[in-house]
């Protein structure tokens, strides 16, 4: 699975690149917009799988953690106001930008954004910039709260946390020694299911197949 959404991650970041050359970013910006509505059914799989931003984030969250700049999310960060303020900058940046498209003009908001981002990454931990800062990660969470394809605990779980030491959101919890994956803000990168010993974590869509499936043979 991580094979695959690695090679959708190249696939995207090269039509990305190609339509932002192009001058065709309304293309991408519909892209993002139809994923949202999606999201509610699907997930965050734009995130995981198609973000040019996340894609561009992991050789950056690498070289951070070997120059060492990288730091622990800090309290302050976790604060509601700091993601107010910037989901309203982003929102008056993003009405522009709609505003720009629509007279012909351009306005580069994906390229204004993917630099801070990475900057952000540099010097903190992922979980900063997918959880608290992404201005669209705020757009992909209000949808995908109603999303039954996240990944989910299939059992047994040993309480091992494995998978809560590498989800790059925290959206692992533990309740009664059992992982609990909040559809929020999970991005659907399998990274907690492809490090799961026991191999209990799965997408909701496989976990209805393999019931189809037993249902089939008894």
């Amino acid at each position: 699975m991580q094979a695959a959404r690695r090679i959708s991650q190249i696939i995207f970041l090269g039509i990305f690149i190609l339509l932002m050359v192009s001058g065709k970013a309304q293309f991408w910006m519909g892209f993002i917009f139809t994923s949202i509505v999606l999201a509610a059914f699907l997930g965050r799989f734009y995130c995981g799988w198609a973000c040019p931003i996340n894609t561009l984030m992991g050789p950056v969250n690498i070289l951070g953690k070997k120059l060492g700049t990288q730091k622990a999310t800090p309290s302050s960060l976790r604060k509601e106001n700091y993601r107010i303020a910037v989901f309203l900058l982003f929102l008056v940046g993003l009405g522009y930008t709609i505003y720009s498209i629509t007279q012909g003009n351009k306005f580069p908001l994906p390229l204004i954004i993917i630099p801070f981002g990475l900057l952000v990454t540099l010097f903190i931990n992922p979980t900063a910039w997918h959880r608290y800062l992404c201005p669209w990660g705020t757009f992909f969470s209000l949808t995908a709260r109603f999303s039954g394809d996240t990944i989910k605990n299939a059992g047994p779980c040993n309480g091992c946390k494995s998978c809560e030491k590498v989800c790059p959101t925290g959206s692992i919890s533990f309740v009664n020694k059992t992982a609990k994956i909040n559809p929020t803000n999970c991005l659907l990168c399998f990274s907690c299911s492809s490090n799961c010993p026991k191999d209990s974590l799965k997408p909701g869509f496989i976990l209805e197949r393999e019931k189809k499936a037993a249902q089939c043979h008894t």
